[in-house]
Formats: structure tokens, C-alpha cells, sequence
């Protein structure tokens, strides 16, 4: 009698559980879709870099040398930089973490280590920031000199 029981429950109990779970995923991804157009709207800052490229010139060999590029919120939402990826090793970038306000400043500093580089030079760092689909390329050019 439980047998039989059990197997009348199962198949009520098995499309229940399915339907609870399709209807869960598809929350979800509306979630999911519609997210992102709220974090854009918190996120709406907009970056205006003063310069998006710097030139160290002649570099002696093995020297290491940082280039500060700044920039300025001139959106109405907020401005954060999710990542900065750069080019190699021989680069790396330190930035400002915390979201800006319209109107606020920050930073990305690249550094470059010219050890095990020798003559013309070209990195870039991609900067990332939450909200938005492309980066800002930052890049930086020196001549490393032999030593």
C-alpha cells in the first residue's frame, strides 16, 4: 500500500519539481537581463581621462617608471573600474578602488619595468569600469636604452 502510494505521489511530485525549477531559471535570467540596465543606471559615470597615452622617452636599462593618468566623472551616475589588464608582466597598473561621484577624480598608475627590455617600447593597459561595454586603452612608450 506505501509502494503504491509512493509511486502515485512520484510523477506529481517529479513535474512539480521541474516546473519550480524552469520557472526558477527563467527568473533568473530576467534577473539577469534586467541587472544589467539597473547597474548601468547606478554606474552611469562617465570617464574623461586627461591624456590617454605618455611618452618616458630614453629609459636606461632596468629602470622601472610609473605614468599617472587621471581622470574625472563627468557622468550623473557613479564611476568604479571593475579591472585593469595590461599587456605583460613587465607592466602592472595600481588604480583608485572606490566609486566616484559625478564631479569626482581618480586614478590609474602604470608602472613599466624595462629589465629584459631593450630598444622601442609599447604597453597598454585596458581599464575596465563597471556599466560599461568597452575599456579605455591607456598606453605608455619609451626607448629602452642598452646598459
Amino acid at each position: 500500500m506505501v509502494a503504491k502510494l509512493k509511486s502515485k505521489l512520484f510523477l506529481p511530485m517529479l513535474t512539480f519539481l521541474l516546473m519550480l525549477s524552469a520557472c526558477n531559471g527563467r527568473q533568473k535570467q530576467n534577473d539577469a537581463e534586467g541587472g544589467g540596465e539597473a547597474e548601468a543606471e547606478i554606474f552611469g559615470g562617465n570617464p574623461e581621462f586627461e591624456t590617454l597615452e605618455h611618452n618616458f622617452g630614453v629609459l636606461d636599462y632596468g629602470e622601472e617608471v610609473g605614468a599617472r593618468f587621471g581622470y574625472k566623472n563627468t557622468g550623473e551616475g557613479l564611476l568604479m573600474i571593475e579591472r585593469v589588464v595590461t599587456g605583460c608582466g613587465c607592466t602592472v597598473a595600481e588604480y583608485s578602488e572606490k566609486p566616484l561621484k559625478s564631479g569626482e577624480t581618480g586614478f590609474v598608475e602604470v608602472i613599466f619595468d624595462s629589465r629584459g627590455k631593450r630598444g622601442s617600447q609599447f604597453q597598454e593597459a585596458r581599464v575596465f569600469f563597471r556599466g560599461h561595454k568597452t575599456p579605455v586603452r591607456l598606453s605608455i612608450f619609451a626607448e629602452v636604452g642598452k646598459n
